[in-house]
């Protein structure tokens, strides 16, 4: 199939932030989009378009050219049903980013934490170098439409999911690692089950494209051991192209300074928290200078980037206190999101929130949760977000995370929060002892911060 034949497209799971993205891009293309959820978007939100809440097997049009859905979507689906009644091309979300990224020169940023943030600078440093690509990124991004960009250039950059392997649907010239830990349990077995996936990824370049690794992780280290290919690393530490030193934290900012193959490029600032972007800014930098980028627009662009949606983002205050928002559902990223909080609002008190996504996650790494949590001052745990089409018969609640944190410290700050409505009582009860709150968790715990601040 070729986009150049696709004239009508109908999409089901249309929320959804990887498939919004292509049908933008479509109707970017004067494709005809249309398409279903189960919960619509806010209206405006998505192109011009018929879009209808619910499964119905009549919504799909007859003459569609092509179904995409989200890989959240079961087989047995009666639109996917109908679409293969009628002849229709069904591709998945993944497939879809395959077909649209075909011949093109095309970066695929992937890795278990930080790619929407990372995809969102690189695109936004190609864009202000004159590099401009076209971008698509698994978050919202300001100054885009949404969580795309229709760059003048003949390039893509892409954030490509390791979930179920659905990076390997790409065949780019240039790979951005940013790190590799186990996640996603309810596919892989455990770690040495990611390395291999990501290690036979890498290996559909070529001697001749580009991988762009982040130097400090071991895994990655151990994956590109004598791999054959354009190499740029990065890091804080010896040993790579791109380096950051020096690197201060206020209230306000970070500051750091970049050494470029051994020379010194400037001091920057941004206003992002914690260590975790400071490494994300370094992947982003080192596939822009690696592609020939001028370092002279380095600091306008992190000066007016503020970060992508659900990614420590400010959404307001409840009184005195500022409710911050992310996506964090990882033990590494829980604990990098808390002590960014921590250091940027020294000596404020921090009241952490957060609801655990996926069951099978939270029993495969309850000892690293639990680890971290321990090292939380105050938090309220809200009852494990159930990922639909993802859980099996896995019973577990955050009730035993709590016991298990209470084990080990009787002492410990913490509430269990049944829903998330009693999450927001429990919340605006303690609100007013504290000066941040951070709302954290994938699947709905943003709701909860909306909530606070209306």
């Amino acid at each position: 199939m070729s986009i150049t034949h696709i004239t009508k497209a109908y999409f089901i799971g249309v929320g959804g932030i990887g498939v919004s993205a292509i049908i933008r891009l479509f109707a970017d293309r004067g494709i005809v989009v249309s398409g279903s959820d189960i919960t619509l978007p806010e209206p405006g939100t998505l192109p011009d378009g018929q879009y209808v809440e619910g499964v119905n097997p009549e919504h799909v049009p007859l003459d569609a050219s092509v179904l995409i859905y989200s890989p959240a979507v079961q087989h047995e689906n009666a639109e996917r049903v109908r679409a293969r009644e009628l002849g229709i091309p069904e591709l998945s979300y993944p497939e879809a980013l395959a077909l649209v990224t075909k011949g093109h020169s095309t970066l695929a940023i992937s890795g278990t934490h930080g790619k929407s943030t990372t995809t969102a600078i690189t695109g936004m440093l190609f864009q202000a170098g004159g590099l401009d690509a076209s971008v698509i990124v698994g978050a919202e991004v300001s100054g885009w439409d949404h969580n795309y960009h229709h760059g003048k250039g003949n390039m893509f950059i892409v954030e490509a999911c390791e979930y179920r392997r659905n990076m390997m649907q790409l065949n780019p010239q240039a790979i951005l690692l940013t790190n590799l830990e186990l996640d996603h349990p309810d596919y892989y077995h455990d770690l040495a089950d990611v390395k291999s996936a990501f290690s036979e990824y890498i290996n559909k370049l070529s001697d001749e494209d580009l991988l762009i690794m982040n130097n400090d992780d071991a895994n990655i280290r151990d994956i590109t051991k004598n791999f054959n290919a354009i190499i740029v690393r990065y890091g804080v530490g010896d040993g790579a192209d791109l380096v950051a030193r020096n690197v201060k934290q206020n209230e306000y900012e970070q500051s750091f300074d970049l050494v470029w193959k051994g020379t010194m490029i400037g001091n920057f600032n941004t206003p992002l928290p914690g260590l975790y972007n400071i490494y994300n800014i370094l992947a982003a930098t080192a596939a822009y200078l690696a592609y020939g980028g001028s370092s002279d627009i380095i600091q306008s662009v992190l000066s007016n980037f503020h970060g992508v949606g659900r990614r420590f983002e400010v959404v307001g205050k409840l009184g005195n206190s500022i409710i911050i928002s992310d996506y964090a559902h990882h033990p590494t990223a829980l604990k990098a999101v808390v002590s960014a909080a921590i250091a940027r609002y020294q000596g404020k008190k921090v009241l952490t929130v957060f609801r655990p996504h996926h069951r099978e996650r939270t029993i495969k790494l309850m000892d690293e949760f639990v680890e971290v949590i321990l090292g939380i001052p105050h938090s309220i745990l809200v009852e494990i977000y159930d990922v639909a089409g993802r859980e099996e018969s896995s019973l577990v609640s955050s009730r035993d995370v709590i016991a298990k944190v209470l084990a080990k410290n009787p002492h410990q700050d913490i509430i269990f929060a049944k829903d998330l409505t009693e999450a927001e009582e429990f919340t605006r009860s303690k609100a007013p002892s504290f000066d941040v709150i951070l709302i954290i968790g994938a699947g709905d715990a943003d709701q909860l911060a909306k909530k606070l601040i209306q």
